[in-house]
């Protein structure tokens, strides 16, 4: 797991300006200030991204993928034995 591998993504102009384009029509029809709010700010992020791009900065980090341990089983493990138990079943009360 390397969290500094950075992937280069090309994402043509026209691609940004169509989102940009669907995201202020969203945006027009937004019902709420906090959803007109959301539209402007990816709107505002697209740009970021597109003056970035062509500045030659655009960089986009690589997904990290965290690893699970693995859980060993316990094969020889011998159940507790309780005075107030009546059976080996769980529903021995």
């Amino acid at each position: 797991m390397y969290v500094d591998e950075v992937v280069k993504v090309d994402i043509s102009s026209k691609r940004m300006l169509d989102k940009m384009e669907e995201l202020v029509l969203k945006a027009k029809q937004a019902n709420s200030e906090d959803k007109l709010q959301g539209y402007v700010i990816a709107i505002q992020s697209l740009c970021e991204v597109m003056v970035d791009e062509k500045a030659g900065n655009i960089s986009i980090p690589k997904p990290i993928t965290l690893t699970q341990p693995v859980m060993s089983s316990v094969s020889n493990v011998e159940p507790v034995k309780m005075d107030e138990a009546n059976g080996a079943s769980l529903f021995d009360f």
